[in-house]
């Protein structure tokens, strides 16, 4: 399995062999980070593991002596580690041009009921000013293991500051039924191209007012 999975893929060793990609679904809040001078500084995320894989990853962790609370900060510090390398997943940009992000800050990993969410923040290397500009933001995962979506607008944000000046929509992906197909042949030991996952990517387009 490719480092490009995620580490939580990796812990889950207890779930049973399953067939078609995805294996592994991921739901997503995303809150754009406007300041006072109408600047986008960052992204706030956070990400709710599915049932199955928090169940796995919680009693993987049962079995150890640490403290939960303990293996919950380790749990989030080795994912923001091991994601740096593919861009934390997520891809920004600003009328058409890339966004370049810096090391992610206040991660944490969060239990809300049966589930756990890893949530952080993922700062502009450079602050950029919204007015008049268009942003788009997907977050996926390259080989399409894990399926990672906002699937409604109410899980797209703003920060307090911007309300008004910006509005989001969701774009859904609909990839080519070849595409699926192909990736509905794929088992969990089968590794797909780099890439299938851009095609069932979730498109958050933010465009905020002159």
């Amino acid at each position: 399995m490719s480092n490009r999975f995620f580490l939580f893929v990796l812990l889950s060793l207890a779930t049973p062999l399953a067939m078609a990609h995805p294996h592994a679904w991921m739901d997503l809040q995303t809150r754009f980070l406007i300041d006072k001078q109408q600047q986008l500084t960052g992204l706030d995320l956070i990400w709710h593991f599915d049932d199955m894989y928090s169940a796995n990853i919680i009693e993987d962790m049962k079995q150890k002596k640490e403290p939960l609370a303990q293996q919950y900060q380790q749990f989030a510090k080795d994912s923001i580690e091991f994601m740096a390398s593919e861009n934390w997943l997520t891809h920004l940009k600003v009328n058409g041009k890339p966004v370049t992000f810096t090391k992610p800050t206040a991660y944490r990993t969060e239990k809300e009921e049966y589930h756990l969410n890893l949530h952080f923040v993922l700062p502009l290397k450079e602050p950029l000013p919204v007015k008049g500009n268009t942003f788009t933001l997907s977050i996926y995962d390259s080989t399409y293991y894990v399926e990672m979506l906002h699937h409604k607008a109410s899980a797209v944000s703003v920060s307090d500051d911007a309300t008004g000046l910006c509005s989001a929509k969701l774009e859904i992906p609909k990839p080519p039924e070849d595409i699926s197909a192909y990736a509905a042949s794929l088992d969990v030991t089968q590794q797909s191209d780099k890439g299938l996952g851009t095609l069932f990517a979730e498109k958050v387009v933010l465009t905020c007012h002159p």
